[in-house]
């Protein structure tokens, strides 16, 4: 995820080169030396003096042109030394490119834009816009918003596919257990399936469906298969928006003040009511208050005692 950051500029930087065209390259480089040469005020129509810029006119425009045409022509530096005739033929050679970008009006419009809205700046391999210089902090906020939208989009999706997959080993378990069909048995017995993957479960004459599992002493016991045990719709205290800030809190400040923020959620599967499990309970204290001393026989059955009384 830390290169996130610098490939999403990468790309958008690559946009905004893929739309310049070769004359508006041509209109950075001219403007670079222009003001490399006059200073970094001067402009296209400061050059010229044409005191009303970008609303001068063409007649205005050719006007100034050859007005500074001919104080700039390299004829009159034909008596100086090597390097100012160079020096005026390459400034009389710009002087003519910006006569022609000014009196063309497409290319007039293009360097009005970028003067309006700034010139990008040359950057080693390329012109990109320096107006606007991120720093570090700016950095670390963007990179936690992609971290955090790509880490919450994630979890969604992995949510969702694990409920799906739980859907569909069900409907596959049911099938092998009822002979290819989502009928259950006739005589309401319990069937036990062996997956792809060699887990066994055990089918209820309900359709209930539960892993069946051996701890380390051999003894059995079953977890129900639930999709809705999965939270397809995890909420904003799951996303790293929250996490983040609230684990820096509880290991810096949070230790100081003594309020530490609750990082943990729990989740109750919409299915299975509070109201359903009562009765069961009930009825478990109620057996076992009858039951005697507990007995393991030599075949492993377990068996009760009598209560004394």
């Amino acid at each position: 995820m830390k290169f996130v950051f610098p490939v999403f500029l990468l790309v958008f930087f690559s946009l905004v080169v893929a739309n310049w065209t070769p004359e508006d390259y041509e209109i950075f480089s001219l403007n670079y030396k222009i003001k490399s040469d006059l200073g970094s005020d001067a402009t296209f129509y400061s050059w010229l003096k044409l005191e009303r810029g970008p609303k001068s006119s063409l007649g205005e425009i050719n006007k100034a042109y050859k007005k500074m045409s001919r104080a700039l022509h390299p004829d009159k530096y034909s008596k100086k030394s090597r390097s100012q005739r160079k020096k005026a033929e390459e400034r009389f050679q710009r002087l003519s490119l910006v006569g022609n970008i000014l009196r063309d009006n497409s290319l007039k419009q293009r360097y009005d834009f970028f003067l309006r809205k700034g010139f990008p700046k040359w950057k080693g391999t390329g012109y990109y816009y320096s107006r606007f210089r991120p720093g570090l902090g700016f950095v670390l906020v963007v990179l936690y918003v992609l971290v955090s939208t790509f880490q919450f989009v994630s979890l969604k999706i992995n949510r969702t596919r694990d409920y799906q997959r739980i859907i569909d080993l069900k409907q596959e378990i049911k099938m092998k257990a009822w002979g290819d069909s989502f009928v259950p048995p006739s005589d309401g017995s319990f069937r036990k399936v062996m997956s792809q993957n060699e887990l066994m479960f055990k089918v209820s004459p309900v359709g209930e469906i539960s892993l069946i599992e051996t701890d380390e002493n051999g003894e059995q016991f079953f977890t129900l298969l639930d999709e809705n045990d999965i939270d397809v719709n995890p909420g904003f205290r799951l996303s790293y928006f929250f996490m983040l800030p609230a684990g820096l809190w509880n290991i810096t400040l949070g230790k100081l003040t003594g309020y530490s923020v609750k990082t943990e959620v729990e989740y109750v599967n919409p299915k299975v009511s509070t109201d359903s499990h009562q009765p069961n309970i009930k009825k478990a204290k109620k057996k076992s208050g009858g039951k005697g001393e507990k007995v393991e026989l030599q075949n492993g059955k377990i068996i009760y005692t009598r209560k004394k009384k």
